[in-house]
């Protein structure tokens, strides 16, 4: 089944948090939202599953109504599931039991079928008989996955589901949780923080903004296409720089660019001040007496990383071996192979 949100807008007093969103959700696609703290993401999701009224606009389950300004059924009316980041399971309830509580109305055979083929699924039978309070908090996660999922709803909201999990688990979990959704064929909307997360598990990312949703594609097209500072920072890998337009260059604090390296070019005018994105990997350096100077190198496993300080701003440059400079040395940029993308024009 397909969840469409149409023209979304949603205040809190004076404070505006959603602004005319417009996104559809169709049958078996993983969707990932993500943005900075603050910009309606738990809020939108809240609306979907009835936890808070829609102001304006509407949303549809397969082209009907199922709620608007005026249309506002509980919670419980809707075939949607929801998973918070804190799991929520009755804790007077054993594993079986918190599985099975939304199977009303289904015969005692097929209940305990169902039951049993769900924690299978998640890899929880061995804990069936346990309560909440005895597992950790990959198994309690899982658990919450099952009940939600074991009542075949159209729609899967997921808020923030992996965040208080290990970080070492958090990976198979992700796995585990993508392949049962998959499985089920349903529309699901999950809610992250975390860009390597909203990459693994989406078919596609919707980022939002301060309100507003700025762009929705696929892992692939946010990666090579960003079409917003935030989205350049954390989801594409992309440095930051911010120059100015003289002639046929881009002249940055770290050293100057042609126009002609910069996808989005055809934006920019003489004079302007602009914002662009650059592929860390495709920038070299060298010993120079440039005001640019070696803030710091660190090493993160896969990757040496080098701080590169620049009047205010500084560049982060990725090496596969240990950079032969050291910390301090004044250095120059090579900018000739940049791979750039226009970002904003200030």
């Amino acid at each position: 089944m397909r969840i469409s949100f149409e023209h979304i807008t949603h205040r809190f007093t004076n404070e505006s948090v959603l602004q005319d969103i417009n996104l559809e959700i169709d049958r078996g696609e993983i969707v990932c939202i993500i943005g900075p703290s603050g910009s309606g993401k738990t809020t939108l999701l809240r609306i979907a599953a009835g936890l808070e009224r829609v102001q304006n606009g509407r949303i549809l389950l397969n082209d009907l109504l199922l709620a608007n300004s005026e249309l506002h059924p509980p919670p419980e009316e809707r075939s949607i599931g929801l998973v918070f980041q804190d799991h929520v399971l009755f804790p007077h309830k054993t594993v079986s039991e918190n599985v099975g509580f939304g199977l009303r109305n289904v015969r005692e055979k097929e209940r305990l079928h169902k039951i049993a083929l769900g924690l299978e699924s998640m890899r929880v039978v061995d804990v069936s008989d346990r309560y909440p309070q005895t597992l950790s908090g990959g198994q309690q996660q899982r658990v919450a996955l099952v009940r939600a999922l074991i009542t075949e709803p159209s729609v899967m909201l997921l808020d923030e589901p992996f965040a208080s999990v290990d970080v070492p688990l958090r990976k198979q979990l992700r796995e585990d949780a993508r392949k049962q959704l998959k499985a089920n064929d349903t529309a699901t909307l999950i809610v992250t923080h975390d860009p390597e997360e909203a990459m693994a598990l989406a078919d596609r990312v919707a980022v939002l903004v301060d309100g507003k949703l700025v762009q929705t594609g696929t892992p692939k097209e946010l990666w090579y296409s960003p079409k917003h500072p935030f989205i350049a920072k954390t989801l594409s890998g992309l440095q930051t720089l911010r120059g100015k337009v003289q002639g046929p260059r881009l002249r940055t604090a770290f050293g100057d660019l042609s126009l002609s390296l910069i996808n989005g070019r055809d934006k920019l005018r003489e004079n302007d001040r602009a914002e662009i994105g650059i592929r860390p990997e495709k920038v070299s350096l060298a010993p120079s007496e440039s005001p640019c100077f070696v803030r710091d190198i660190r090493f993160f496993g896969q990757k040496y990383v080098v701080f590169i300080q620049g009047d205010r701003d500084t560049l982060e440059l990725h090496f596969e071996k240990e950079p032969s400079i050291r910390i301090g040395e004044k250095v120059k940029l090579n900018l000739a192979s940049a791979q750039a993308t226009l970002l904003n024009i200030e």
